[in-house]
């Protein structure tokens, strides 16, 4: 027990220097290559809107969970997507958790950085999914024309969004600021993908565990 102890006490010795020489832990987030949690949880403590509860946060007198709010959403749709995105496909505004097996495209981060819709031939893909990206565009309905344009006759569309019960997703919350242009309704993008020539072939208007739901649709 003695040299275990030692052995600790040397490593934690070790760990404490790199920082100034037995100085505490710098604040998580100044280390690099820290999860998004650690700086999220610093923003959210500084909003005298949300008040911490165990596991999550409250807003409007409503308890979210921490999994809300660390980003891959897109994980919890994961299988469900890819019972209806098979083949050749893009994965729009996939940042750190692309859908397996699509090319990701993003404008920010991941391994679909720099890519582009732009230089994918109209009616070329299998498939185009896309999670919790579409709230982000002010023009959306122009934009869900340019993914509905890049699936062939056949393909599918398969959009995961925010659902409309989950305030801190709504445009102007403390967690999205003005992120968020608009709140998706499942009627709305329903609608929207019948007006592109789509036909609704699976959904769930949730809200699910990720206080989101779905959207597939069939291009005609």
């Amino acid at each position: 027990m003695i040299a275990l102890l030692r052995r600790i006490a040397r490593r934690l010795g070790a760990i404490f220097s790199r920082f100034g020489g037995g100085e505490f832990y710098p604040p998580l987030e100044t280390l690099p290559n820290v999860p998004d949690l650690f700086h999220i949880y610093r923003y959210y403590a500084a909003q005298p809107e949300l008040e911490r509860r165990a596991g999550g946060w409250q807003y409007e007198g409503k308890t979210y969970p921490d999994l809300i709010t660390v980003g891959g959403a897109s994980l919890m749709i994961t299988r469900e997507a890819k019972r209806h995105c098979v083949g050749n496909g893009y994965d729009i505004g996939a940042g750190l958790w692309p859908l397996p097996g699509a090319t990701p495209v993003d404008i920010w981060r991941g391994p679909g950085a720099g890519r582009s819709i732009d230089d994918v031939a109209r009616g070329s893909a299998d498939y185009v999914f896309s999670s919790h990206c579409l709230e982000h565009v002010d023009d959306w309905p122009r934009e869900l024309t340019r993914w509905v344009s890049l699936v062939r006759p056949g393909g599918i569309v398969f959009l995961y969004l925010p659902h409309p019960e989950c305030g801190l997703w709504r445009p102007g919350s403390p967690m999205v600021g003005s992120e968020h242009k608009w709140q998706p309704e499942p009627a709305v993008i329903k609608q929207a993908l019948v007006e592109r020539g789509c036909l609704v072939v699976a959904s769930d208007d949730g809200p699910d565990a990720m206080m989101s739901f779905f959207v597939c649709a069939r291009k005609a």
